[in-house]
């Protein structure tokens, strides 16, 4: 099978859609190299992406090795995209096949082009341990690819041709775990939603200047983590336009983040915790890619740097626990807020029952000063029994939903109900 490429155009027609996530407003500046070929020279991609950045407060220090028609295999034998990879540690690298490659048949791209998409990855990854290689999946011809519907039909079509992107792209990012920019898929959508919006070239391949602006969008949610909805920088296109595609980048990207690997092999921070006593709580990391280090803080001393902490509160009243969890090149926390309420009532023989904590999450300690005999009913607040057992000092509502309840004590010197809030 054979390659081509060709150049670029702009029609405008616009539509609204949802913004699914709210703007941030911390700055960032990243570093950037992207090595392809002429669907990123045309309209010069990573200055759209820089401007876009820029407009919203953030930074895009880049630069590229983009020559027309280049595969992987090209670039993987090119002396300045190799001494471009080594020039310094860059936090991404972009890359970007020939546009027809991807799409031939599965065969084929094992042998040409997935060899060469795991060596540039290795050369990058070995420049800096803390690189993330980003697989830049562009899009399907207008009219699928003419040239080789012969030899592979797949190709024939749109549609067909822009799956077979897809797969291999996905298969690119998954075998070497790293990021996919699906900027093929945006083009999808943005189709599928509005296909008078013209985002093609009169060559039928190259992206027009709408379809470059698009491109730029999503890689400005993958690289930077942050909604491109409602930034300044339209690139001349009208506002109806630019909003479009923001959004239609915007959801691209985020309705499906696990698929294109995004934060995936990042440190991720979570974490559980449940009452040993009403003051005595067991932590527990259920965080993921955290091979270097976790600390917590109590929201009182001493802190800990174990994964699974114990400890002691000798207050109540409201404290905030952060967990946070590192790898070798980057990290996460996460943050609860837990509160430590006492709750008791005495009878008239002077004996004191006490109940904690309350608000509860896992479990209710009940503490009686004198021998802890009877058995309990949790009522919800029609009155419906929703649990019920031997008493003892620690009775699991792990399982009961959010919402108010009432536990009702019954031992040898009678009967006491007392309300409490399940978290």
């Amino acid at each position: 099978m054979k390659c081509s490429y060709l150049k670029i155009k702009l029609i405008i027609l616009g539509l609204l859609i949802t913004n699914i996530f709210p703007a941030q407003t911390n700055t960032k500046t990243l570093t950037c190299l992207f090595i392809g070929n002429s669907y990123t020279y045309v309209n010069n991609l990573p200055v759209l992406i820089d401007s876009l950045a820029k407009a919203n407060g953030d930074d895009l220090v880049f630069d590229q090795n983009v020559i027309g028609g280049y595969t992987f295999n090209n670039h993987f034998n090119n002396a300045t995209t190799i001494s471009k990879i080594n020039s310094q540690a860059w936090q991404y690298v972009v890359l970007q096949a020939q546009s027809q490659e991807p799409s031939f048949s599965p065969s084929q791209v094992n042998i040409q082009t997935l060899p060469y998409a795991i060596k540039l990855d290795s050369v990058i990854n070995k420049n800096n341990t803390c690189s993330q290689t980003v697989f830049y999946e562009t899009w399907g011809r207008k009219n699928g690819d003419a040239g080789n519907c012969g030899a592979y039909p797949p190709v024939c079509t749109y549609t067909g041709m822009q799956n077979r992107l897809r797969a291999s792209y996905k298969m690119f990012a998954d075998t070497t775990k790293s990021i996919m920019s699906p900027v093929g898929e945006a083009f999808r959508a943005s189709i599928s939603y509005s296909p008078a919006l013209e985002l093609y070239d009169v060559d039928q391949s190259h992206p027009s200047l709408a379809g470059s602006y698009l491109a730029a969008c999503v890689f400005y949610e993958v690289l930077f983590k942050k909604s491109v909805v409602n930034n300044n920088y339209k690139a001349g296109l009208s506002n109806a336009v630019a909003l479009h595609l923001q959004n239609i980048a915007n959801k691209t990207v985020n309705d499906s983040l696990l698929t294109w690997n995004i934060g995936v092999n990042e440190p991720h921070a979570a974490f559980t915790y449940s009452f040993i006593t009403s003051n005595f709580i067991q932590f527990n990391s259920v965080s993921t890619n955290t091979t270097f280090s976790h600390n917590w803080y109590f929201g009182q001393g001493p802190n800990s740097s174990a994964i699974n902490p114990i400890i002691t509160y000798t207050t109540t009243g409201t404290h905030t626990v952060s967990h946070v969890v590192k790898n070798l090149c980057s990290g996460d926390s996460a943050v609860k807020t837990l509160t430590l309420v006492t709750v008791s009532i005495k009878n008239n023989n002077n004996t004191t029952i006490n109940v904690s904590p309350n608000p509860a999450n896992d479990y209710l300690i009940i503490k009686i000063n004198k021998n802890l005999k009877g058995n309990f009913l949790i009522y919800d607040t029609n009155n419906k029994i929703v649990s019920k057992g031997v008493l003892v000092e620690s009775i699991d509502v792990t399982r009961l939903p959010t919402g108010i309840y009432f536990i009702e004590i019954d031992w040898i010197e009678g009967k006491e109900k007392i309300k409490f809030i399940k978290n």
